[in-house]
Order: structure tokens, then C-alpha cells, then sequence
């Protein structure tokens, strides 16, 4: 029988052409957790060390006060910060109540880079979150 969370993380389209040690070692390191509505994940302006993987409900992204998108479950959080260095360029809360997975960056990081595909993934969902924004702003 397979771990619970690897068949939730192999049922999201991010992680769709992931394989199996890839889902594997993501569920491995991935903790689970439960946000409670306008409790925040990430804060803007601060340094994060985890990805989000929303398994139930919407998070809010807040720009200076603004939000400027919400993100629905299937989605994940976090990943700018992990492939930026940077700190958070937003806030993002729990517009409702959220179940979440927890991945630590030093695991994810590890999983990347032994599956190109999943990077491939990651970096499409970006994108298309940076259209969708640019959109909204103008």
C-alpha cells in the first residue's frame, strides 16, 4: 500500500510528469498541516525555508496591503522565495481554512534537481502566475 501523501502529491497537475522517487522523497519530507483562515504562510519581506503545497481550501497573495491573486488548491506557495534567494515579494494567507504539505527547500531542492521534469512543472506554473499577475495590474 502506498503512503497517503504520495497518491495526494501524484494528483496534482504540478506533479504530474514527476516520477515515482520523485513523489516519493517529496512525500518522505513533506509534513502536514492545517491553516486556519487569515493565518499567513508567508510574510512579505521575510526569508522562508518551506514550499506550501495546498491540498484544501484558497490562499490569498497580498502585495503592500493589496491582494492581488488567490491561489486555489493543487497549487503551490513558496517556490519563488526557493528559486529566488530572496525574501518573500508577498504575503500569502489562508483565505480559508487550508490544508497544507509542508516541504522543507533543502529537500525540495534535492528532489529538483534529480527531476528535470518537476522543474519544468514548477517553472510553467510560474509563469503563467506572472502573466495572470501582469494581467490584473494593467
Amino acid at each position: 500500500m502506498s503512503d497517503p501523501k504520495e497518491e495526494r502529491l501524484r494528483q496534482l497537475p504540478l506533479f504530474k510528469d514527476a516520477d515515482r522517487k520523485a513523489i516519493e522523497n517529496l512525500a518522505s519530507l513533506a509534513d502536514e498541516a492545517s491553516v486556519s483562515a487569515g493565518q499567513a504562510l508567508i510574510t512579505e519581506g521575510h526569508q522562508h525555508r518551506e514550499v506550501y503545497v495546498i491540498e484544501s481550501g484558497t490562499a490569498s497573495v497580498i502585495i503592500d496591503g493589496n491582494e492581488v491573486a488567490e491561489i486555489p488548491a493543487g497549487e503551490m506557495v513558496g517556490e519563488v522565495g526557493f528559486f529566488s534567494g530572496q525574501p518573500a515579494s508577498a504575503t500569502v494567507s489562508a483565505k480559508t481554512d487550508m490544508r497544507v504539505l509542508v516541504i522543507p527547500y533543502n529537500g525540495f531542492d534535492r528532489t529538483m534537481e534529480e527531476n528535470p521534469a518537476m522543474v519544468r512543472a514548477v517553472l510553467k506554473e510560474l509563469a503563467e502566475r506572472l502573466y495572470a499577475t501582469d494581467a490584473k495590474l494593467q
